[in-house]
């Protein structure tokens, strides 16, 4: 049945690009309905809350008792792959359904939550997360798409009310869970069918513009230029020097770069390009991205050039709950599945989460370390073994209320 769930959820939205679902269009909408389809068939009640979070309820024998939850996310990056956030969703309607049948009603209510919008590929990334932590702010809902569409205009054109405000966090949730494919290598070549998460990396993320001048490439000599892309480089060479030193869990990407006026015969003016640093620490996190700044500006006052930074996102590092991490270890151990204690290097709902609940993930490795692509794949035991991981810490939480 997850198989089946997962391959049907990847048919939905496949198009020029592979597969991309992004919010609020059809095939969004598509995927949605199968979705509360699929949690009404297990025994939910469902209902969507202003934003689009597709919220599937079993309601427990105390009315007093706060919810637990989990869940993850329904859309794609572009040319995505089937079981990035999907596994979470489709896993946890399963997990929920098996307790609910195998055991009846739990004593605390079980909720399965399908996010909205964590990936960021038409809006801000993790706005459904962040509408029920109470986080997200009036700039994100005018911010528009590439055509020039506002996250309000498109909500409201699906027949979101984005009401009430999403300024009041939820108090009503115990714990929140969240299975996730690990998107990475460690779990696949340590052998290991299960990552229990110790905490969520921290996120920089920044634009610099190098500005210098052009000049014809021929004439000008090499001590008289101000090159703003041989400048870009020498920057990125001294900050992956930097964070390489620094050791530890500390990743740095450059994802894009441009110069102008980009002519073979010219040298470059201006030159832009972005960073993204994360690691779980928060003080060497903020310590590290101050220090790469000031190996910037040594650059450019070597090279003659100016450098503007441009903070684009801070993210702090997020820790998942001992308690959690405690009952997830013990629901592998009883499954007689292996385990790896590991940080999580990207950003999931479960960071927004952690404003109204403890938080705990778990992970199943990703074959060849692939995500966000069409050749994303985990096997279908793999998945399940998640699943029925996922399923005995929900039993623990729900029905002995062990938190």
């Amino acid at each position: 049945m997850l198989s089946s769930y997962l391959q049907e959820l990847g048919k939905v939205g496949i198009g020029e690009f592979g597969l991309w679902r992004s919010p609020y269009t059809q095939e969004y909408e598509e995927a949605a309905n199968l979705v509360a389809g699929w949690m009404k068939e297990h025994g939910f009640e469902v209902k969507k809350d202003g934003i689009g979070n597709i919220i599937g309820r079993i309601e427990g024998t105390d009315n007093q008792a706060r919810a637990v939850t989990m869940g993850s996310h329904l859309d794609t990056v572009r040319g995505g792959g089937i079981y990035d956030g999907m596994l979470g969703v489709a896993g946890g309607i399963i997990a929920a359904g098996y307790l609910l049948k195998t055991y009846g009603r739990p004593q605390n209510p079980i909720e399965v939550i399908a996010f909205i919008g964590e990936e960021g590929s038409r809006f801000s990334g993790l706005m459904g997360s962040k509408w029920m932590a109470g986080d997200l702010e009036e700039k994100e809902l005018v911010k528009v798409d590439e055509n020039g569409i506002s996250l309000k205009a498109a909500a409201q054109a699906f027949g979101y009310s984005l009401s009430p405000s999403g300024s009041t966090p939820r108090s009503d949730v115990e714990a929140f869970l969240e299975l996730h494919i690990e998107q990475g290598p460690v779990l696949e070549a340590k052998g290991c069918p299960i990552g229990i998460v110790s905490g969520i990396t921290g996120m920089r993320q920044a634009e610099l513009t190098i500005r210098g001048r052009s000049d014809h490439a021929g004439t000008t000599p090499m001590g008289m230029r101000h090159d703003a892309l041989l400048a870009a480089a020498k920057m990125i060479g001294a900050m992956d020097l930097c964070v390489r030193q620094s050791g530890g869990d500390t990743v740095f990407t450059v994802g894009r770069i441009s110069a102008n006026p980009g002519a073979v015969n010219v040298v470059a003016a201006e030159t832009v390009f972005t960073i993204d640093m994360r690691d779980p620490d928060p003080k060497k996190l903020k310590g590290l991205y101050s220090q790469l700044e000031e190996e910037t500006l040594k650059v450019a006052a070597q090279t003659g050039v100016l450098v503007e930074w441009k903070n684009i996102l801070a993210v702090e590092p997020v820790p998942c709950s001992p308690i959690l991490r405690d009952i997830l270890a013990e629901a592998a151990r009883k499954a007689g599945l292996d385990y790896h204690e590991m940080v999580s290097g990207a950003g999931h709902d479960a960071i927004m989460a952690a404003r109204f609940a403890p938080i705990g993930m778990l992970f199943v490795p990703s074959t060849g370390g692939r995500s966000h692509c069409g050749e994303e794949y985990t096997s279908p035991s793999q998945c399940m073994a998640g699943v029925t991981v996922l399923a005995e810490a929900i039993r623990q939480l729900a029905y002995k209320n062990k938190y």
